[in-house]
């Protein structure tokens, strides 16, 4: 194992050099550390970019035991799709930056792996629809696969509807790996279905024993949600469901306390326990089998728009064509408008001529680059990038002036928010209504087609029982009455529900007869990317959201893989504690999976921890 390259003794961790980190446990703490088998004939390298990329179990069983044996942390990178620090090793002098989608490793002597090689897909028995997809696949295809091999020819949806297979429910997105998808708890947007379809997982601990972990298996609810504290998932095995359509439709409306009955009203009683006809929000989300909507509550903006489907039959040969949702279609006219959405978006979050105009460069750019690949196969790529660049410079010279004033002068761009946002978010009662009638695995993930350089959004995810949903709504709405802009923002928050579960780390952890056993509400309070400032730290954006909710007793938790918060360690440690009554039980039983905490890095030692391990 010595053949193992590419370390740099002394980097630093948060300020502090390799040497000097939390000690880790010594070796005669280890559980099954007998069973671990010392592969000293293989030799894997680290690639120039950083990462490890093991063919077999063989091969990340020898790298585990060198993180063991050299004191090493190790992780594992699925599609990025989580903040960085929740993924990869410590950071060195804060890099990476914790963002999401960020590809690049720590500069560092740990071992940051990449599951490439594992991503083939076997039947295991296909009458019955039961698969084992190796832990690199990706849901769907990832269009900024870091290892650029994603295509949706090779994803896991794609393959098993070839054979009328489908899985119950999917995030507004499907870049993600299969395993980094599951483990971090994420869900989609129903009450009624969840990604529930994994039954068993394949494991390698800290001890370097394989197993699999399955459903009746005291272990599998700790396993399910661990975010790769218990050892590094080389592939999961699914029961799927049968192929399925989703058919829906999706409306802007208007959304504000005092709404009347209207064409532009909202159809649900948003603020409210039902009146009209209209459902109160909690009735509308356990009853529709997936929705979201997307709330823009700035003064004068007040909107929603609101995205619902059901299941439908799969479309027959000579029926009609599937009709898929597309937020923003493939075409020149699409592209643009995200490129102007990324342009008010950036005006809004950032100050000072220069910063602006350095974050906007990559934009236009990378709009240039998307234009290219969308025009090459019908002309050619010459003529494609020869026509892209002239488009993109025509609107980056008609744009100019407006930015620089804007820059300049930001409260002009600010008053005129409600008179712009009409430009991305109409009422329905100017446009119809979208309508949908689409594969679940095309249509279900609605947010697909937002790029996600031009649109990069972040976020805190904020999962509340369900039974609270109108109490928060008017706490909300309230703050942002009250707080305006600040408040606010000059972005979404995305509302949806999500469906109970058993597993321990789950944010909607039940045990049945809990406040949780219905189901939750789930607030994504977003943030673009490209914004200043870090939204989780003390004082940032997201601060004043959590405190509405633990000022006024409403029981809440985190998505682990979204941003959670950086100060304050022991409180929220406590939190959540609190929140998850299986939180103890889950450290105690890490402690057998992992007993040297080579998976354990210190970001995840002080949100769970409260702080760093000692000496």
């Amino acid at each position: 194992m010595r053949a193992i390259s590419g370390h740099s003794p002394g980097q630093s961790h948060f300020g502090r050099t390799a040497k000097n980190r939390p000690a880790y446990s010594p070796k005669s703490n280890m559980k099954w550390g007998d069973e671990m088998t010392i592969y000293s004939d293989l030799t894997v390298t680290k690639d120039a970019d950083g990462f490890y990329r093991p063919s077999t179990e063989a091969e990340v069983i020898s790298l585990i035991q060198y993180a063991v044996s050299e004191q090493r942390q190790i992780r594992v990178r699925g599609a990025s799709h989580s903040m960085a620090w929740s993924i990869y090793t410590d950071p060195v002098d804060g890099n990476p930056a914790n963002k999401v989608s960020v590809r690049k490793a720590p500069d560092s002597d740990d071992l940051n792996l990449s599951l490439v090689k594992f991503g083939d897909l076997e039947w295991i028995d296909e009458e019955k629809g039961i698969v084992e997809a190796g832990a690199g696949m990706h849901l769907g295809n990832d269009p900024y696969d870091a290892e650029g091999v994603s295509t949706l020819e090779n994803s896991l949806l794609y393959q098993i509807a070839q054979k009328g297979w489908a899985v119950n429910d999917l995030g507004g997105i499907t870049h993600q790996t299969v395993s980094g998808f599951a483990l971090t708890g994420s869900a989609g947007g129903s009450t009624q279905y969840s990604f529930d379809n994994i039954i068993a997982w394949y494991i390698i601990d800290g001890t370097g024993t394989a197993r699999w972990v399955e459903v009746g298996d005291p272990h599998f609810p700790a396993v399910s949600v661990s975010m790769g504290l218990y050892g590094i998932v080389t592939k999961v095995r699914l029961q799927l469901v049968p192929m399925y359509n989703v058919a829906g439709t999706e409306v802007t409306t208007q959304m504000v306390l005092d709404a009347q009955p209207s064409d532009e009203a909202c159809p649900i009683d948003m603020f409210g326990p039902g009146k009209d006809g209209k459902p109160s929000l909690e009735q509308y989300l356990r009853e529709t089998p997936y929705t979201r909507f997307v709330w823009w509550p700035q003064k004068g903006a007040e909107r929603a728009v609101i995205w619902k489907a059901d299941r439908a039959p799969v479309s027959t040969p000579g029926g009609k064509p599937p009709v898929p949702y597309m937020q923003f279609p493939e075409s020149l006219f699409g592209l643009l408008e995200e490129l102007l959405a990324s342009v008010f978006f950036t005006l809004l979050g950032n100050h000072g001529v220069t910063r602006i105009l350095q974050v906007l460069a990559p934009s236009f750019f990378h709009a240039q680059h998307l234009l290219t690949e969308l025009w090459s196969q019908k002309v050619g790529r010459l003529l494609a990038g020869l026509g892209s660049t002239i488009i993109i410079l025509l609107v980056a010279a008609i744009l100019f002036i407006p930015v620089l004033i804007f820059a300049l002068f930001p409260g002009i761009l600010h008053a005129l928010f409600p008179v712009l946002m009409p430009v991305f978010e109409s009422m329905t009662k100017d446009n119809p209504p979208t309508t949908f009638n689409d594969y679940y695995w095309r249509s279900l993930p609605m947010d697909n087609t937002a790029d996600d350089v031009l649109l990069g959004t972040e976020f805190t995810e904020i999962w509340v029982p369900i039974s609270y949903a109108q109490q928060c709504m008017n706490l909300m709405q309230d703050m942002f009455t009250n707080g305006g802009s600040a408040a606010t923002g000059y972005y979404s928050t995305e509302v949806y529900g999500g469906a109970p579960s058993s597993n321990w780390m789950s944010a909607a952890y039940t045990d049945g007869n809990d406040e949780f056993k219905d189901g939750v509400i789930r607030f994504d309070v977003y943030w673009f990317r490209n914004n200043e400032k870090t939204p989780n730290e003390k004082q940032g954006f997201f601060q004043q959201y959590w405190d509405l909710f633990l000022s006024n007793n409403i029981p809440f938790r985190l998505h682990w893989g979204k941003f959670i918060p950086a100060y304050d360690f022991p409180f929220w440690a406590e939190h959540y504690r609190k929140m998850l009554p299986h939180f103890d039980d889950f450290l105690a039983l890490r402690t057998q999976y992992d007993p040297n905490n080579i998976f354990f890095t210190e970001y995840w030692q002080c949100r769970l921890l409260g702080g760093p391990l000692t000496k």
